[in-house]
C-alpha cells in the first residue's frame, strides 16, 4: 500500500470520521425536515420519511463506530496472541533445553521449578485472555482454569489459575466442584461430546437458565454470563472407554454483565486457547513422550 493510500485508509478507518459523518448526515436530515415543516402540513409524509431516515442513519452510525472499534481491538489482539505463544515457547524451551543454574539441583527440586514456571505461565495467559474478552464485551471479564481430579472414584475440578490476583471468590466455599453428577451444570454440559459442534457451555444470562445448578450458592453475585470449554483430547473411536477422553480440566470466562458473551466466535476462540493449554500442560507434565510413543508402536507391531 502506497504511503498516501495508507494515510487515506487510516483517516477513514477512524471512529471519529465515522462519528462526524453520522452527525453530518443527521444534521442535514434535521435541517431538511425543518424546511419542510415550515412549508405546511401537506408535507407530513416527507416528515415521517425523514424521521425513518434519521433513525436509520443514527443506528448505522452507532453500529459503524462499534465495528471500527472491534476491528481496532482485533488488530491489537494479534500482539497479545503472539505474546501468549511467546510465553509458551520460552517456558517449554526452559523446561526441555535449559537447566537451572546450579548443577547440583535434585530431580525433585527441578520438578518443583518446572511446576512454578508452569503455573506462572498459565496465570499470565489467563490475564491476557481476560483482557481480550473485556475489550470486546466492554465489561470486566474473569478467566479461570480449573483442573480435574479423581477422589475415591468421583470427579471434581478446582481452580488452578485465574486472571485476577487475590480474587474474592477464592476465599469462599466450595473449593472443589463435583462433575457429572448434575450439581454443576456448566461443567457437565461442557463435557458432552459433539462431533458437529464444539463441546462447551454458554449462557447469555445464567439467571434465566432453567434447571441451572451451581454448588456455589452466591454465584449470581460473581457472574451472570459464562462460557466453559473442556481442556482435553478426545478419541471418537474409543468414546465410552477410559481412553476415549483425556480430560485435564476446564477453561472458563465469565462476567457480571449479561448479553455480552456470544455463542459463536467467543466460544471458538476460547476453545482454541483450551487446545493450546492442553498441549502445553501435556508437554510440561510429561504426558507427551517420543520414547513412549515409539515403545507403544513397537508393541503394536
Amino acid at each position: 500500500m502506497l504511503l498516501a493510500t495508507r494515510r487515506f485508509h487510516t483517516l477513514f478507518n477512524s471512529s471519529w470520521v465515522a462519528f462526524l459523518g453520522a452527525v453530518a448526515s443527521i444534521i442535514s436530515l434535521v435541517w431538511f425536515a425543518y424546511l419542510e415543516i415550515n412549508q405546511g402540513p401537506q408535507h407530513a409524509l416527507w416528515i415521517v420519511l425523514l424521521g425513518v431516515c434519521f433513525t436509520f442513519f443514527l443506528g448505522a452510525g452507532i453500529y459503524t463506530i462499534k465495528v471500527r472499534q472491534e476491528n481496532r481491538e482485533f488488530r491489537k489482539f494479534m500482539a497479545t496472541l503472539h505474546q501468549i505463544n511467546h510465553e509458551y515457547r520460552d517456558t517449554l524451551s526452559a523446561a526441555f533445553k535449559f537447566k537451572p543454574a546450579s548443577p547440583n539441583i535434585s530431580p525433585e527440586s527441578y520438578i518443583k521449578y518446572l511446576e512454578e514456571w508452569e503455573e506462572k505461565t498459565i496465570k499470565g495467559v489467563c490475564q491476557k485472555i481476560a483482557e481480550f474478552y473485556s475489550a470486546f464485551t466492554h465489561c470486566k471479564c474473569t478467566v479461570t482454569i480449573k483442573l480435574s481430579k479423581q477422589v475415591e472414584g468421583r470427579s471434581f475440578c478446582s481452580s488452578y489459575a485465574r486472571s485476577e490476583e487475590n480474587c474474592k471468590r477464592d476465599t469462599w466455599a466450595p473449593k472443589d466442584f463435583e462433575v457429572n453428577t448434575g450439581r454443576n451444570t456448566a461443567f457437565d454440559k461442557a463435557l458432552l461430546y459433539s462431533a458437529a459442534t464444539i463441546s462447551h457451555f454458554h449462557s447469555w444470562d445464567l439467571t434465566t437458565e432453567e434447571n441451572y445448578r451451581n454448588e456455589r450458592d452466591n454465584w449470581s453475585n460473581i457472574y451472570k454470563s459464562a462460557i466453559v470449554v473442556p481442556i482435553r483430547s478426545v478419541n471418537p473411536e474409543k468414546l465410552g472407554t477410559h481412553e476415549g477422553s483425556d480430560d485435564i480440566g476446564f477453561l472458563c470466562v465469565d462476567t457480571l454483565a449479561t448479553q455480552r458473551l456470544n455463542n459463536t466466535w467467543h466460544v471458538e476462540l476460547l476453545a482454541s486457547f483450551a487446545d493450546q493449554m492442553y498441549n502445553f500442560l501435556c508437554l510440561m507434565r510429561g504426558r507427551y513422550s517420543m520414547k513412549g510413543a515409539l515403545a507403544a508402536a513397537a508393541l503394536v507391531h
